[in-house]
């Protein structure tokens, strides 16, 4: 994304002033390598003079030096294939507390992806549904619509309860917490507020849709077409009224691939 908010190719979107992507001149955004530290002035590179004191993003080691908000380690450790380092790249609009309590709470589930590309799937539907993990409920919560009060199945909502979106995939509606909570042997009915509060079974809730509606087997074989199908068709694919928000997921998508250390899906993004 160009400096003027336009998003393309070439010296003119990832030069300087770059906002996001690949960038290569004196941008804000994450650096092409992962690894790579993009430093207070702008260039990418290894070692303090990079990852030090003012790092706008990547897996910085000093005071962030705002931009992005991406300044500041998860705090180390991995997932699987997707270190911290990656992680950090990944989610770089958040501050460095925020971003290693998120990083614990998908630690404690114990999930590992089975190939980067699976990581680079969820992750890119987590950072799309949650603003890059800056929220746990949606932004309307709690006058969203009709409280996610209806349902389609023969559980009915909890009185004074409510069921808007939360935690990395922003469960809703009565069903859906319930099933998640009887997976998890946790009564998320009664208690909806822990799937927001609580690190570990705001991921947790996550998975077990993924797990549940299929989404792994597509994840891992890089079709991200497939797997939004799966977590918003309706609205978003075959040019529904939402196309213009899945473009967004689809380019979130690319650049957490970048982080990821992937090139350009080798399967068509957009459904």
């Amino acid at each position: 994304m160009s400096k003027w908010g336009w998003c393309g190719k070439g010296s003119d979107y990832c030069g300087d002033g770059c906002k996001a992507g690949p960038c290569t001149g004196t941008g804000g955004g994450p650096c092409p390598d992962s690894t790579d530290c993009r430093s207070k002035w702008g260039y990418c590179g290894k070692g303090l003079d990079y990852c030090g004191d003012g790092c706008k993003a990547g897996p910085c080691t000093g005071t962030g030096g705002g931009g992005t908000g991406g300044g500041g380690s998860s705090g180390g450790g991995s997932v699987g294939v997707i270190t911290s380092s990656i992680f950090d790249c990944i989610f770089n609009t958040i501050d460095a507390t925020l971003r290693a309590n998120r990083f614990n709470g998908l630690k404690a589930t114990g999930w590992t992806p089975a190939n980067k590309d699976e990581g680079a799937v969820f992750l890119a539907h987590v950072f799309h549904e949650t603003d890059g993990l800056k929220t746990m409920k949606e932004y309307c919560a709690p006058g969203c619509g009709p409280q996610y009060s209806g349902s389609w199945c023969s559980i009915s909502a909890a009185p004074g309860k409510l069921y808007y979106g939360r935690g990395w995939f922003q469960l809703s509606w009565p069903c859906n917490y319930y099933n998640a909570g009887q997976s998890l042997g946790i009564d998320l009915l009664a208690n909806p507020d822990i799937v927001e509060n609580d690190p570990k079974t705001a991921v947790n809730t996550a998975l077990w849709f993924y797990k549940a509606n299929g989404m792994a087997a597509p994840a891992q074989r890089g079709d991200f077409a497939a797997t939004t199908r799966i977590i918003n068709g309706a609205l978003e694919c075959n040019n529904g009224p939402g196309y213009n928000n899945q473009l967004t997921r689809v380019a979130t998508y690319k650049r957490v691939r970048q982080c990821c250390g992937l090139g350009e899906p080798s399967i068509n993004p957009v459904c």
